[in-house]
């Protein structure tokens, strides 16, 4: 049936279908991306402490969005051998696309939370930093994932790489979950990190 002449938007296109958005004074809500670095999906590497050099370098990064787009992934099990985690979008993510997870104990990393828990945290390892293949490229002042003589990790800073070792990749940052702070509420709704209006 042509409803391209009832209620609606206007005439956008004739032999629209009725049940379609915009026909019949019936709109569909809608949302739309910000413009702006999008959502990504970021390959795990393993758990800290305890990963190998060779499970942080195994996964295949995933391929990033364009800002304000999404892509679709399908599993392949020897390509992401420890499954993926969606962290939100910036533009240092953008520009370091072989980027991989490592679930870390908060306690490992030496991060205190608010409320004194540990709890797992996500470091974000770039493993195309320049550092991996020229090491007097790596600064004493960030944090890098390095290989021991034994091919362990350690996620750290450094003041001169150890004879035997290897830089890995450089630390983007590690995402922390949200923590309340024990007694931040002042009593008044308002003042409260849950308040919504």
């Amino acid at each position: 049936m042509d409803v391209s002449e009832r209620g609606g938007i206007g005439t956008l296109q004739t032999g629209r279908q009725d049940g379609l958005h915009g026909t019949g004074y019936h709109f569909m809500p809608m949302t739309a991306m910000p413009n702006e670095p999008s959502p990504a999906l970021v390959a795990i590497a393993g758990a800290y402490p305890g990963l190998s050099a060779q499970q942080l370098l195994a996964p295949q990064p995933l391929p990033l969005p364009e800002q304000g787009r999404w892509n679709y992934h399908r599993l392949i099990a020897d390509g992401l051998p420890g499954g993926f985690v969606a962290v939100p979008g910036s533009s240092l993510l953008v520009s370091s696309p072989n980027t991989v997870a490592v679930v870390c104990s908060s306690e490992s990393l030496g991060i205190e939370l608010a409320d004194g828990a540990v709890y797992e945290v996500l470091a974000l390892i770039d493993r195309s930093d320049p550092a991996t293949t020229n090491p007097s490229a790596m600064s004493p002042k960030h944090f890098y994932a390095f290989s021991d003589t034994d091919e362990v990790v350690h996620i750290r800073w450094i003041e001169a790489l150890p004879q035997g070792w290897r830089v890995l990749g450089k630390l983007l940052y590690t995402q922390i979950p949200f923590v309340k702070r024990p007694g931040s509420g002042g009593g008044f709704a308002e003042m409260d990190d849950d308040f919504e209006f």
